[in-house]
Parts: structure tokens; sequence; C-alpha cells
């Protein structure tokens, strides 16, 4: 019988007004996955790519670099069974709006809804549970149009995609650069029996050949939206495409607006839940 994995969920004590800075450090390291929160955020590693070197390491290069001091708070050590039963516990329907809902597998005879997006999730971002997935498949609704190319940048569990294919998109690649969520995607796509219409990658962003598109869609951390502002505005400005972004905390709207003006992109509608943002961009 095969070993089961460990994993780590590491909690870093850091202001909020530093996490761009934190971004920058923590993008070099092998985690699988990170949640924000007030002044903290939570790294998910495999146990074996987590130890002394790596957690010394990863405290001294943000202490070098951030202004205020950084310390671990928490480590938790979970195994593979314990990560699934969580979910399996406490992983409810989300109703996005009247037509739409993203579920668990397990659940999805429970809801009545014209939508159903049935997403299993590994350790990828995106279940509907988070503020930014759920600000982005509002938007997705509301902008929607049958045959549109689009593209989903930063797939994650693949239920952006998997939700616009469902809504009539003729075509749409996606891409993860964790392989995790690449083949938590693949899976989901073919539970969804969406498989034919999404091309999911894994690759990183700066690889990633983005085709001609209608619509990109980028729940993403901020430094990585600005460092790709120039690639997506490229795939759009053929077609005077759509951008949608989300994964923006309040604080960093204004400076994400003025880099996506210098890029080309004009703003046409924002929403906000808790202390996350969703933006609407045109390519101009």
């Amino acid at each position: 019988m095969p070993e089961k994995r460990k994993f780590v969920n590491v909690s870093l004590a850091i202001l909020e007004e530093d996490f761009e800075l934190a971004y920058s450090v923590l993008i070099d390291y092998d985690f699988l996955g990170m949640e924000e929160a007030l002044d903290k955020i939570i790294l998910s590693f495999e146990e074996k790519n987590w130890n002394e070197e790596v957690k010394n390491d990863l405290i001294t290069r943000l202490n070098e670099v951030l202004p205020n001091s950084v310390k671990i708070i928490k480590e938790e050590v979970l195994e593979e069974k314990n990560w699934i039963e969580e979910w399996e516990k406490n992983t409810e329907p989300i109703k996005i709006s009247e037509n739409i809902c993203i579920t668990p597998e397990w659940k999805k005879d429970q809801i009545d809804a014209n939508i159903k997006v049935i997403i299993n999730p590994k350790m990828s971002f995106g279940t509907g549970q988070h503020a930014t997935t759920k600000l982005m498949a509002q938007f997705i609704e509301k902008i929607i149009h049958p045959d549109q190319v689009w593209i989903d940048a930063g797939t994650g569990t693949g239920v952006l995609a998997i939700l616009a294919a469902k809504m009539g998109a003729q075509k749409i690649y996606a891409f993860d650069n964790d392989e995790w969520s690449f083949e938590n995607a693949l899976e989901n796509a073919e539970l969804n029996k969406v498989a034919d219409k999404i091309d999911i990658k894994l690759s990183t962003i700066e690889e990633y050949d983005f085709p001609k598109a209608d619509v990109i869609v980028a729940n993403m951390f901020l430094n990585l939206i600005i460092i790709s502002l120039n690639k997506f505005y490229k795939s759009l400005c053929e077609t005077k495409g759509k951008l949608l972004v989300s994964g923006i905390l309040i604080y960093d709207r204004d400076k994400l607006l003025s880099k996506a003006k210098e890029a080309g992109f004009i703003l046409k509608n924002e929403a906000q839940e808790d202390e996350w943002c969703a933006f609407l961009f045109v390519a101009s």
C-alpha cells in the first residue's frame, strides 16, 4: 500500500501592506497553494519540501526585504486522508447566482440550479468558496457570449474555464504551473463533460503562448498579473477583448488600475467582496 503523502500548512505573520514585497520572495519556493488573510499568509507545502533549511532561508529572505518583521506563527502537518476528509466535511455548494452553483461531486444532487459546476478539489485554488472565485464567476455570467474564445490564466481547479464552457464559450485555453492543479483541472473538465472544449496545459505564465482571444480571466497574485498585462493585451487587442482580473486586495486597487491603463486597458466595471476586488477591463 503506497505511503500517504503529508502536507504542511505554514502560517506567516505578514502585514497586508507588505504582501506585494513578500510575493517577490515567496514565488521562489516550491509550495502547492497560498491563502491570504488579515495580516497573514498561509502556504501549503508537501512535507518533503519543508524543512529547517527551507524555513530558515524563507524567514531570512523575507526579513531582508520587508520593512516589518516576519515570523512563523503556526505549522500544521496534515495527511492526505485528512485533507480529503476535511474537504468532504466542510465544502458546501456555493450559489453564485440564481442560475449557477459550484458544488463538490458528493453534494451535486442536493442542489437545484440550471448550471452546476462540479469541482472535486485537491490542493488548488478555486472551489467557489473563495471570494475571488465567486466574483469572477459572477462577472463571467454577465459578459459571456456564444462562440467566444477564452483563456483561463492560472486555472487552479479549472472552475472558471468549466463555467465558461458550460455557458457556451466555443473554446477555452487554460493553464497552470502547478502539476496538481493541472491534473485536477483535467479531472474536473472530464467530470463536467466539457473536456473537448478546454485545452489545459502545464505551463508558467511566462512560457505560455497566448493565442488570440475574446476574453482572458486571471485570478492570480497581483505581481503575476502586472508582469503579464502586456501579454494579455497582445492576445486581446485585435478583438478589443475583455480582461477579467481578481485576486486583488482592496489596498492594491489603485496600483493595478494604473498598470492596466499603461498597458492599454480601459476599466469598465469592478466588484468587491470582503477585502477582495475583481475588475473588468477592455483592450482599447
